[in-house]
């Protein structure tokens, strides 16, 4: 196969299923790269749901089953480099939610009748293994596609995808969701303009909900510059709060 034209190669690899593909992916670093390369063309694990849940609602979840965290490690290159940027996540315990409470991530089948899967990451890794645990599942989770994420006052933190990933272009840092709802504090509205340009697709509706927050000058021109340079991929936006209105984002958007 390495004989074979680049567009032949990506012929073949479109008549395999998402499983065949994470096993041809895993032999060596060509078939890595190249499969990244052509991952938004290629065939998806499709689940229902992605969801940030902290444990006081894991009953609410059942039934469930834990996924080993060491089972989605797999190899790839990190060098003299890379590890110097990791540590600087280590030293500063840059978190990989940006929440003030412990999280798991939910992922559901779109099979009824499946456990709900659940995989506990440490949001402050603490040494490389863990940060090699976390890179792992993260590519595993672009990888993916995701009917609904519901992220309820949290979201990933993007200045960690960043570092792991150390600007990859091999690999689409972004999360693939349908819809999307988002249920925002003032700390998530400081990092949201970063994740939502750099690491979501959202092909169907996306919900951003104040339930608790004040929506001052600066988080106003976020939500703003969210609409203008990300508008024309999302359907539909919907921007709700209890607290105050949202006026000045309708004057802005006339204006523009």
């Amino acid at each position: 196969m390495f004989s074979l034209p680049n567009e032949v190669q990506f012929d073949i690899l479109k008549c395999l299923n998402f499983n065949q593909l994470f096993s041809v992916k895993q032999t060596n670093f060509y078939f890595h790269n190249l499969i990244n390369e052509y991952e938004g063309s290629l065939a998806r694990k499709e689940f229902d749901s992605l969801m940030l849940n902290d444990f006081n609602s894991l009953r609410r979840l059942h039934p469930y089953k834990f996924i080993k965290p060491q089972s989605g490690v797999f190899e790839f290159t990190l060098n003299d480099q890379l590890k110097k940027k990791w540590q600087v996540i280590i030293d500063n315990s840059i978190p990989l939610y940006i929440s003030e409470r412990e999280l798991f991530l939910c992922i559901k089948s779109t099979v009824d009748g499946e456990p709900n899967n659940i995989l506990y990451l440490p949001n402050i890794p603490k040494n490389i293994e863990e940060m090699i645990i976390i890179r792992c599942w993260l590519e595993h989770l672009f990888n993916c596609a995701f009917e609904y994420a519901h992220f309820d006052k949290c979201v990933f933190n993007p200045e960690i995808i960043n570092i792991l990933f150390d600007n990859d272009k091999t690999i689409p840092l972004k999360f693939n969701i349908n819809h999307l709802y988002l249920s925002a504090t003032k700390r998530i509205c400081e990092n949201m303009l970063d994740l939502i340009l750099d690491n979501l697709v959202i092909s169907g509706w996306f919900i951003i909900y104040f339930e608790d927050v004040d929506i001052p000058e600066q988080y106003t021109d976020i939500l703003f510059n969210i609409l203008i340079n990300k508008g024309d991929k999302l359907n539909q936006v919907s921007f709700d709060s209890i607290k105050c209105e949202l006026p000045r984002i309708y004057d802005l958007l006339v204006e523009e």
